[in-house]
């Protein structure tokens, strides 16, 4: 069967082949293995956020991407078995602390570089909140932005030390980017800081927000889409008891010899020492480059050098004199607008996580050029140039590519959604230029909007989840193999035969049309 586009053209879609949904035990079903077994094995699944605008009522809900268990796969998306699922089990505090005036979820995003169990949600009212899954949450901290600041779009950096919110000033009538420094405090989890270090790499268990001020946009009156990144994936921790990889939980950053560790020892990687975002305006046709240096270096000193340095860390709060100091008690802290570009009718934007001088940023224009930047000094411990920020390249995807994704575990392939075309791109970076490796269409997806990779612990696969907001649903493809890696090396192709290049999981419907999700493994 075949479904052509409304409208303009008769272009044949394929109906890609969904495996049917098998029973399991206690209302749970699976697709892929079986049969179901008592004993759990190793146990692994993807939870998070879906955002949605409802048809009545609250347009956040909790969903299971996906999930490994008691012998069986589910690469559908499902209604949590356990936990909650619609509304959002955490919602009842964001009601109480934004009232009548919430309004609707905005945007959304995770740190995408390392293990993140809380995302943040923004609100059109400016509220704050944050989301996690079954088994992992902070304090559900909130946090309102000053009033006349609308929030138009969310980035978090790869390793959860920052939010950045692009926002309108509606009485200034300018673009601005608010920081907002992430704390986390364990509370007992075990890969987190035992003490809050806001500002710091963590695994986002957030227990407090606190806005750090606002850099603003030059020839931006409205920015549209964000994306910030640091220059570090590290995930390693040395010196760790016995000598093993070590977590968090088990450094103390009150004794030198940890702080050296973080500072110029074995761990001097792990945490960012430079950084940059990138911000789009649709409206106005730019682009901005906004150099993060001077604010994960100065994060780095206060942290990692001296007893006095860290002392001052301690004393924690709302003050703009305590700890992370606002840009007006300390401008050192500050982010700095580098450049601003002109980029015809840009849609969305992605940059390199990794960091080094082969960072690239991504951005998206209507007609469905990605353009690839080179960023300098921005990505690296260098001082970051305007004259190294250029064009470093140009690909073609489908009409109004509407977002850009990271390909977990490919640190040089881009995942673009185009709505004009129904369409979703893989977009692969080299030395030797940049092209388009892989496009995926399907007549179920009516109204792509956005796509994100999933993660999957325990096995070795790749599956995206669409945003489908016409189409009222999210719906998950895979297109590799599942090999089961830590559950005995069994592996499962893809189609009816095993044998196809992809295949649909399964969908989810939605009392409404969903643009925007977040997820991560589940501990």
């Amino acid at each position: 069967m075949h479904s052509t586009i409304p409208g303009e053209t008769n272009e044949a879609f394929p109906d890609i082949w969904m495996p049917p949904v098998k029973q399991g035990a206690k209302g749970r079903t699976y697709e892929i293995g079986g049969p179901w077994t008592k004993e759990a094995m190793d146990f692994s699944s993807t939870q998070g956020q879906i955002l949605y605008v409802p048809d009545k009522g609250f347009g956040v809900d909790r969903v299971t991407i996906l999930e490994m268990s008691n012998n069986t796969y589910s690469e559908k998306p499902e209604p949590p078995w356990w936990g909650g699922f619609r509304p959002e089990p955490h919602s009842a505090a964001w009601v109480k602390a934004g009232g009548d005036a919430l309004g609707a979820p905005v945007c959304m995003a995770r740190g995408m570089g390392n293990w993140a169990n809380c995302g943040v949600i923004v609100f059109s009212s400016g509220l704050l909140s944050s989301a996690g899954t079954c088994t992992a949450n902070g304090s559900n901290p909130t946090m309102k932005l000053p009033a006349g600041k609308i929030p138009t779009a969310i980035s978090i950096t790869p390793k959860s030390e920052f939010a950045f919110i692009t926002v309108y000033d509606s009485e200034k009538q300018k673009g601005q980017l608010a920081v907002i420094a992430l704390e986390c405090n364990g509370r007992g989890f075990a890969h987190e800081w035992k003490e809050a270090h806001p500002g710091l790499c963590n695994v986002a268990i957030f227990t407090g927000f606190k806005l750090l001020g606002f850099v603003d946009l030059p020839e931006m009156t409205i920015p549209t889409a964000v994306c910030a990144v640091g220059n570090t994936l590290a995930n390693r921790l040395s010196g760790g008891p016995g000598g093993h990889q070590g977590t968090l939980s088990q450094y103390d950053l009150n004794k030198q010899s940890d702080r050296d560790l973080f500072g110029k020892g074995e761990n001097g990687n792990f945490s960012a020492s430079a950084g940059f975002v990138v911000v789009v305006s649709k409206y106005d046709q730019k682009v901005a480059f906004i150099d993060l240096q001077p604010l994960f270096a100065r994060v780095r000193e206060m942290y990692f050098t001296t007893q006095e340095n860290y002392d001052k860390t301690r004393d924690q709060g709302p003050d703009p004199k305590q700890w992370p100091y606002t840009f007006d008690v300390d401008p050192a802290l500050k982010p700095v607008v580098v450049k601003v570009v002109s980029n015809a009718v840009p849609t969305a934007v992605l940059a390199s996580m990794a960091g080094g001088p082969k960072a690239r940023a991504f951005v998206a224009s209507l007609d469905g050029k990605v353009t690839l930047y080179e960023v300098g000094g921005l990505a690296t411990d260098a001082p970051a140039s305007p004259d190294d920020i250029r064009p470093a390249g140009e690909v073609q995807v489908g009409r109004n590519p509407v977002c850009l994704a990271y390909h977990k575990g490919s640190i040089n392939t881009a995942i673009a959604v185009s709505r004009g075309d129904r369409e979703i791109a893989w977009i692969q970076y080299s030395d030797k230029g940049v092209e388009v490796v892989r496009r995926l269409r399907d007549a179920r997806m009516l109204d792509p909007v956005f796509v994100e990779h999933a993660d999957t612990h325990g096995t070795e696969t790749a599956i995206i989840t669409v945003a489908d907001f016409k189409g009222r649903k999210i719906i998950n493809y895979r297109y590799s193999d599942i090999f089961y890696a830590t559950n005995g090396g069994a592996r499962f192709g893809m189609g009816p035969d095993g044998k196809a290049e992809v295949e649909c999981g399964g969908f989810l419907e939605f009392p409404g049309s969903p643009f925007a999700l977040s997820a991560t493994n589940v501990n």
